[in-house]
């Protein structure tokens, strides 16, 4: 075997072997991707726990999420912002904010602050006290972590008064907002809001794991370290097995004169450098309609890597291998 096929080996072996290590470490810390047993209850404690509801809303624009569970009369809710201000949940709202039933709450210095709110008009809330009635919210709790905050509360489906929102078992207007403001006042900014209707009798749905994706949301960062020495190991593997499998091994001078090999190679080669020519002109067009940055980085990688196979094919099978071997005399004493 080509000692270049014997490197090639070693770092294969030590690039699978490191990205099995860190594929077992993230398989212990976030589970197998299957089902998570619904615990018995909630806990207001301010942390939300896989299982401990059963229902969810996520929206992908805002990367708000919504939390809730039905039990004994009462809704428990779970709010999470990827800010560290303040969040909010809205229900019932006719038009934007008015007639809101508005639960806004943030976390500060440990401690968790929630104010039940009515939309007086589409654009404003005031605390429902002011209106002479009392919020329903009967226990609440926050935290605070490297990804955002969250907020867990509970209050009874059917209420009186005239602000609070009893919840049925139809579609309801729901609205929702953060910000990076740890108040109840600061206006939210743009992109950081969203409505959405929803049924919170809906069939409660057993919440499974993000499995993959939550690997990649939850990577830590000597997992990462860990995965990119493993590519790193890989990518030196397939060098060496390329450069073993275009070049000879050969202890003594020679010259080596590439024999006729048909039409395959030549062919072979014209269709990737036509290949390689349509993902530039790709490239150009996702430049100007602007796709996403990832889109554009694959694109261009293909590009280079079509043009690193025509190199390696038209050095295989085209160009003529001279190879002289001398001793290095670099008058050292070994």
């Amino acid at each position: 075997m080509r000692s270049a096929f014997k490197i090639g080996l070693w770092f294969l072996a030590a690039g699978l072997l490191v990205l099995l290590v860190v594929a077992l470490d993230m398989f212990h810390e976030y589970g197998g991707g299957g089902e998570v047993k619904l615990l018995p209850t909630v806990t207001v404690d301010g942390k939300i726990k896989p299982g401990e509801y059963t229902n969810h809303f996520f929206d992908k624009k805002t990367k708000y999420n919504l939390y809730w569970r039905i039990k004994n009369g009462k809704i428990y809710f779970g709010l999470h912002s990827p800010k560290k201000g303040w969040v909010a949940v809205g229900l019932g709202a006719k038009k934007a904010m008015l007639d809101a039933d508005i639960y806004i709450a943030y976390v500060k210095n440990g401690k968790a602050h929630l104010s039940e709110e009515w939309g007086n008009t589409p654009f404003s809330h005031i605390p429902i006290k002011n209106t002479g009635e009392k919020s329903v919210v009967e226990k609440y709790a926050g935290s605070i972590t490297s990804k955002g905050v969250s907020i867990e509360f509970v209050r009874p489906l059917k209420v009186s008064g005239k602000h609070a929102k009893s919840i049925t078992n139809k579609k309801m207007n729901v609205i929702y907002a953060y910000s990076t403001a740890k108040d109840f006042t600061t206006y939210h900014g743009a992109g950081s809001r969203g409505s959405t209707k929803i049924n919170f009798f809906a069939k409660p749905v057993q919440k499974k794991s993000a499995g993959l994706k939550m690997w990649v949301e939850d990577v830590k960062s000597y997992q990462i370290a860990g995965i990119v020495w493993g590519v790193l190991f890989l990518m030196v593997a397939f060098i060496a097995f390329v450069s073993g499998w275009i070049e000879e091994d050969v202890s003594s001078p020679i010259h080596i004169k590439k024999e006729i090999v048909g039409t395959g190679p030549f062919v072979s080669i014209l269709l990737l450098i036509l290949l390689d020519f349509a993902l530039i002109v790709a490239f150009i067009v996702e430049l100007f309609i602007k796709t996403t940055p990832s889109t554009r980085g694959f694109t261009a990688s293909l590009v280079f890597f079509v043009l690193a196979v025509v190199v390696a094919l038209y050095r295989r099978y085209y160009i003529d291998e001279k190879v002289v071997v001398h001793d290095l005399d670099d008058e050292l004493p070994w």
